[in-house]
């Protein structure tokens, strides 16, 4: 863990509230797990963007807040949820800010980490220029994804019942509906709190589409490249083998008929 976070856990709680003043546009890069979150980050770094450092192979910010531990017993019963989030926002910035320093940038920075649609109104009320980009996958091919980590460590958040296989896996039924709940959450909120500051990217677009779809993230975020930039950057999207995987299962007896009418509401139908 950081030390600007081992310090505010040890109870290094500034009571003074204040909103970011350095660093007040970030980009953040979320979805449910899995959907491609990885090369949107790449294509913001390759669009001069001073994106934080991965932790681990998937990629996800070395900067970003330890919630649970922040958010324990131990703090909570001194000092109110939105001061500790603020004095984490404030540690988040300069660390942002380092990371841009170091890597020799001046422009815009920012992140990317699957959950952070989880902390759209926290983070639009401290950062009051935060955009996002929300990617979207088929919610039936993430039904049958291996990465299960997010369901297993938000569902509960999201009032989703986990059924899980014999084998340990989490149903491919519990998936999918966490899947909506958890992409519904994010448009709704965003549309609430940030109307305008969300872009939404359909991962199969982006495989199929690079160029069109890097060029209405560039616009999004009013960042402009060097002629010829766009299709450099284009060159690394590939499509995985995953896509359209639902077909190999036996999909028809595993989701509802109102799921099927809630993945089409997020513009997806078998």
């Amino acid at each position: 863990m950081l030390e600007a976070y081992e310090n505010l856990i040890a109870g290094e709680i500034s009571t003074t509230f204040s909103t970011a003043k350095f660093l007040t546009n970030p980009i953040g890069v979320g979805a449910v797990g899995g959907s491609g979150t990885r090369i949107v980050a790449r294509i913001l770094s390759e669009a001069g963007v001073a994106m934080a450092s991965p932790l681990n192979r998937a990629g996800d910010a070395l900067e970003w807040p330890p919630y649970r531990e922040l958010l324990c017993p131990k703090l909570t019963e001194h000092y109110s949820r939105e001061l500790i989030l603020n004095n984490a926002y404030r540690a988040f910035e300069q660390l942002l800010i380092q990371r841009r320093t170091a890597l020799g940038l001046i422009g815009r920075a920012g992140w990317k980490v699957p959950g952070t649609f989880h902390w759209l109104e926290e983070l639009n009320t401290y950062f009051p220029g935060f955009q996002y980009i929300h990617l979207i996958r088929n919610g039936m091919d993430m039904a049958y994804s291996q990465n299960q980590t997010q369901i297993i460590n938000w569902a509960e958040a999201l009032n989703v019942p986990v059924e899980f296989l014999p084998c340990g896996k989490v149903r491919a039924h519990s998936m999918l509906q966490y899947w909506l709940e958890a992409n519904e959450r994010a448009l709704a909120v965003a549309e609430h709190y940030m109307p305008g500051r969300m872009l939404i990217v359909q991962f199969e677009k982006l495989c199929s589409n690079p160029v069109a779809e890097i060029n209405r993230v560039l616009e999004f975020l009013q960042i402009s490249v060097l002629p010829g930039q766009v299709e450099k950057i284009a060159a690394m999207v590939t499509p995985p083998h995953s896509i359209g995987r639902f077909a190999d299962y036996d999909w028809q007896k595993e989701f509802s008929e109102q799921q099927l009418q809630r993945l089409a509401k997020l513009g997806y139908c078998p």
